[in-house]
């Protein structure tokens, strides 16, 4: 009888015990960027669903100007559309990603709202030994002359140099300690060096960031030309 009843024991505790398997999705990541001349804000739809009446049911806007981050499945070919948040009737982006397992990517939407431009970078981001941050800049004024970057302790030295509308520069590392915690970049006409404006940057210490020129050249307002920054964590 003791024999029956720790075979029971054992048999009940080895079932009890059993794992249970978990499929992972593998999952990319996507910092999408609506630098969009008048576009006050978007909404994103990875499903397919190309209903009007489905973007009711996305919550989720990207305002003019500033960023959003999302998971997206990898490995496969996801579905993307884009939307004017005060319009669903028509797509201002319209495409399929498909994304590396555990990649890291960004979507520009730069123009404007009747011709948006997208610029779809794969990330490579730096890692830090020290202090140390990294910075970049990414031309997305769609009329703006090539642009050149400076800080303002040394405005005759090119930090950046040349950017056309939609060209980034690589990550530049810079000091990022307690005595060297703010850099002001000045952005120039790359041709004339006019200055067209400037950022304060608080250094984003053991990490990167990237700093976007956007807007209008030539207008005043919302869409006067601005930097924006952008954290890649």
């Amino acid at each position: 009888m003791k024999k029956v009843l720790c075979i029971i024991l054992l048999t009940a505790a080895f079932f009890g015990c059993k794992k249970t398997s978990v499929d992972i999705s593998p999952l990319a990541s996507l910092n999408l960027v609506n630098a969009s001349v008048n576009v006050s804000a978007v909404k994103v739809n990875f499903t397919g669903n190309g209903l009007p009446n489905y973007y009711n049911l996305i919550t989720a806007t990207t305002a003019y100007g500033a960023n959003s981050l999302f998971p997206v499945n990898a490995n496969t070919t996801v579905p993307v559309t884009i939307i004017n948040s005060t319009d669903s009737t028509k797509a201002l982006v319209s495409s399929n990603l498909n994304l590396a397992n555990g990649g890291i990517y960004s979507l520009y939407l730069a123009g404007q709202s009747t011709a948006v431009d997208t610029i779809m970078v794969k990330e490579t981001i730096p890692s830090f030994q020290d202090s140390s941050c990294a910075v970049r800049f990414i031309n997305l004024s769609y009329n703006s002359n090539p642009i050149s970057i400076t800080l303002s302790t040394t405005p005759t030295v090119p930090e950046f140099s040349g950017l056309a509308y939609k060209s980034a520069a690589a990550f530049k590392t810079y000091t990022a300690t307690a005595a060297t915690n703010t850099y002001t970049f000045q952005v120039r006409d790359a041709t004339t060096l006019a200055l067209l404006g400037s950022y304060t940057l608080t250094v984003p210490r053991f990490f990167a960031c990237t700093l976007a020129w956007i807007g209008q050249a030539g207008v005043t307002g919302t869409n006067a030309p601005k930097v924006i920054r952008i954290n890649n964590y």
